[in-house]
């Protein structure tokens, strides 16, 4: 263990010190600007994808078990440096299959609200220990509590095992809301990527639940808000951007068919894709935040354009410099950080207001 830990701090030393050049030469490690469509990649990250290169063989060749714990690793030498909350709680939630370990977030200065929060990781990789740096930032610099949730991933329990999870978790974090200090009317559910998935799969099952008359027991109460980070909503990757951001930018084309084919059957995508539920009745409040060059930008664009046409209320917001996964990259990239601080700022606001 103290090797590894050892080599991943060598890693952040030389990620940061590399992204702490001037520009120019950020420029000359990357091999030049990159442009898109007209947008042009931040230098940083540039540079980082340049050196992340070189750090190792790419996740899609590696079995499951192998890249989790690559990717834990690979993440951390990019990781934000750990925020001090005031108090963090180790919760275990009971699954349809068995507890989830639940860990919360209690920033210094909490306001009473609370994000459930599900890590992204294509549904095959991920975890609370992985996201730990990013959901302290985010408590801090939004005063809420943040809820991490782990949930089963594949190929070990495929779809849709960790939908059927997260589910679950929702009505027992309202429940427990008061222990943390929160106010169970003031609760977002959260997630970034297949996290993001999982978080609108809560609200569609909320809002059924809602809406079933018959129930006098297990209520379970819809979200006042749901944050879409960057959200993998169509599992069959028909949208435009899943070619235009095929390859070089971190999530490419190969390792979402990886992810997918270790997650769902082909008969299961569409059917399992949030985006293609016929009817998605008013939403929670969404805030949707996407990354400029990500091969799923275009999920949140048109799942906003969706939800605003049943009258929920939707703040969309892009970083057209950025890429998939920047919340975790915030101790590398400048512009990461500050993505994450107007994230956090912006559930605020939107738990403030409800």
């Amino acid at each position: 263990m103290r090797p590894m830990r050892t080599a991943v701090r060598l890693q952040q030393r030389v990620m940061r010190a590399a992204t702490r050049l001037p520009v120019p030469i950020l420029r000359t490690i990357a091999g030049g600007d990159v442009v898109v469509d007209g947008e042009l990649l931040d230098p940083q990250l540039a540079a980082v994808l340049r050196l992340a290169r070189r750090m190792g063989p790419r996740l899609e060749t590696m079995p499951p078990a192998r890249a989790r714990r690559a990717a834990e690793v690979g993440m951390a030498a990019f990781d934000a440096d750990l925020v001090p909350m005031a108090r963090i709680f180790e919760e275990t939630a009971p699954g349809p299959a068995g507890d989830l370990p639940v860990r919360v977030y209690v920033p210094k200065f909490a306001s009473g609200g609370l994000v459930v929060y599900f890590h992204g990781g294509g549904g095959v990789i991920g975890s609370i220990d992985g996201h730990d740096r990013f959901c302290r930032m985010y408590a801090e610099h939004s005063n809420c509590a943040v809820a991490s949730v782990h949930y089963r991933l594949g190929p070990e329990d495929r779809h849709p095992a960790a939908i059927d999870d997260a589910v679950a978790v929702w009505p027992w974090a309202l429940l427990r809301a008061h222990r943390w200090g929160c106010d169970p009317a003031r609760v977002a559910v959260g997630g970034d990527s297949f996290g993001g998935y999982l978080a609108a799969w809560v609200e569609l099952a909320a809002r059924d639940r809602a809406h079933d008359g018959r129930l006098r027991s297990g209520i379970m109460p819809r979200p006042r808000a749901q944050v879409l980070i960057y959200p993998l909503v169509d599992l069959t990757m028909s949208q435009p951007s899943a070619e235009r951001y095929a390859d070089g930018f971190l999530l490419t084309r190969d390792l979402t068919r990886w992810f997918r084919s270790h997650y769902a059957d082909e008969a299961q995508w569409r059917a399992g894709s949030p985006m293609f539920i016929p009817d998605l009745g008013t939403a929670a409040t969404t805030l949707i935040v996407a990354a400029g060059f990500d091969p799923i930008r275009d999920d949140g664009v048109r799942y906003a354009e969706r939800l605003r046409a049943t009258g929920t209320a939707v703040d969309y917001r892009v970083h057209t410099s950025l890429i998939h996964g920047f919340i975790t990259m915030t101790g590398a990239c400048d512009a990461a950080r500050a993505a994450v601080i107007d994230l956090a700022r912006a559930t605020a606001a939107v738990l403030r207001s409800a």
